[in-house]
């Protein structure tokens, strides 16, 4: 059986008793797909903010439920099911912040102004590390930076040529810059990649 596309266990046959440790029945998790889902989508769009994200959490607390090996009462499912719900948003709500922090902190064009005229000597020496941090990135990091800084290519131009959204070369960018400056600040390479690729 499906519902919204998740498929639920086959009922047991009707001889058959149900076992202490048995997962949730495809009845049991169909009844409260139609009478939560659309709450559910509603608080969870609420909170993550698009209703297709929304459904995609609530799919997968529906798939976390299907490892339930609990018994109980569709009122105990119910709650289960939208406390999951609601960590699984909190988890994307965490991951997302993280990703714009480092885009508030690390701005595409701090690396160069870092470089000015008045630190000439010392950014020798920055120059040394951001050249040996490129190197350390993977390659279609590195190329993406210096398609953006050496040949001055747009996003989308860069985007075209490796073959990424516009969204996804914007990403690349960030993480060059927030790499290199990770690497400026002290931080080894092990260090640096701990923060920004994870």
């Amino acid at each position: 059986m499906a519902i919204n596309g998740v498929f639920l266990l086959e009922e047991p046959s009707s001889g058959d008793e149900r076992r202490a440790d048995a997962p949730p029945r495809a009845s049991e998790l169909a009844e409260l797909f139609e009478r939560h889902n659309r709450t559910l989508v509603s608080m969870l769009q609420h909170r993550l903010g698009t209703e297709a994200e929304a459904r995609e959490v609530a799919q997968e607390a529906y798939v976390r439920m299907l490892q339930l090996h609990e018994p109980g009462a569709v009122s105990y499912l119910r709650a289960y099911l939208f406390r999951t719900a609601v960590n699984i948003a909190q988890d994307r709500l965490r991951h997302r912040i993280r990703g714009e922090q480092i885009e508030k902190v690390y701005d595409l064009d701090e690396l160069t102004d870092t470089l000015s005229p008045d630190r000439l000597y010392a950014a020798r020496e920055d120059l040394a590390i951001v050249r040996q941090a490129l190197l350390e990135l993977p390659e279609r990091y590195r190329r993406a930076f210096l398609l953006s800084r050496i040949e001055e290519k747009s996003v989308e131009e860069i985007g075209e040529e490796l073959g990424l959204r516009d969204s996804q070369t914007r990403k690349y960018l960030r993480r060059v810059v927030a790499y290199c400056r990770l690497r400026l600040d002290g931080l080894t390479s092990a260090e640096a990649k701990e923060r920004i690729f994870q």
